[in-house]
């Protein structure tokens, strides 16, 4: 069975000395063969790898190893048709994670441990494990259970570290913590029925249901947006959902015969109003 995810890393180092820079000569490729060369569930993918980025800004670094980083976290699948995909892409995972703390040294072996919390590779877990359990859960409901445990048990592990910055819980921002404990959370059980409906039934009907297709999604989108009021205004799960989702949702109602569709999708998502209204206003 081959590996699950083609994830491409790019690294920008311009804030580093040159001497630390020269220590990182290897780290990307070094990144990219550990996401792409391990096997991350026992599920036979086949050929149809998840694709995904890693975008990672080194912050500050020291002689003897220990970096600070920002890190964007993308993932996305293909919009079908029956069970044909297509090459229009659906977002499924946009993620800014400003507070990556970990070592690494030239030449450092990088494997999986379950057992033993490592800064770099049990981040690269973390989110190798929300990419999958996100991915899987917009096939079929509740799927991804298995793998968002294993990313909530490194966050454990993470949070009893010399490195706990972003694995405990951080109240009002965003932590690796806050997103994954509400996905695990039954009270936001619902949104995870929403997430899989919203692509399922909904993107997955949009080249042969146009209407029917929207609907869905219109209504999965307003349930979500219902669902953070309840819960948490701050809600980490559904600012992402909405993040990776916001200018998909925007081009795909264009063709909706209601304009004031936009009024009701800025109501559930009003942190992208703006990108609605100009929407809105297209012909």
């Amino acid at each position: 069975m081959g590996q699950e995810l083609l994830c491409e890393v790019t690294v920008n180092f311009d804030r580093l000395s040159s001497a630390l820079q020269v220590n990182l000569t290897d780290f990307k490729s070094d990144v990219e063969r550990y996401i792409n060369g391990n096997k991350w569930t026992t599920e036979d993918f086949g050929d149809e790898k998840i694709r995904c980025a890693i975008s990672i800004v080194f912050q500050t670094g020291t002689e003897e190893g220990r970096y600070t980083a920002q890190v964007f976290v993308g993932s996305q699948r293909p919009y079908y048709i029956e069970n044909d995909p297509t090459d229009k892409l659906s977002p499924i995972v946009r993620i800014i994670d400003d507070n990556w703390q970990f070592t690494y040294l030239p030449n450092q072996r990088m494997f999986q441990d379950d057992f033993q919390f490592d800064p770099l590779t049990d981040f690269l877990d973390f989110y190798a494990y929300l990419i999958i359990g996100l991915d899987m859960e917009t096939y079929t409901e509740l799927s991804g259970t298995n793998y968002f445990q294993k990313a909530l048990n490194i966050c454990s592990q993470g949070g009893a570290s010399s490195f706990a910055a972003g694995w405990i819980q951080v109240s009002g921002s965003y932590s690796r913590f806050n997103i994954i404990d509400e996905i695990m959370n039954a009270r936001y059980q619902p949104f995870r029925y929403s997430f899989h409906s919203y692509h399922f039934n909904g993107i997955d009907l949009v080249f042969t249901e146009r209407i029917d297709g929207l609907n869905t999604m219109l209504r999965e989108i307003e349930a979500i947006g219902e669902l953070r009021k309840r819960q948490d205004p701050r809600s980490n799960l559904v600012k992402a959902f909405f993040d990776a989702k916001y200018q998909e949702i925007a081009e795909a109602f264009l063709p909706y015969p209601d304009r004031s569709v936009y009024q009701r999708l800025a109501t559930a998502d009003p942190s992208h109003q703006s990108t609605y209204q100009e929407y809105s206003a297209r012909p």
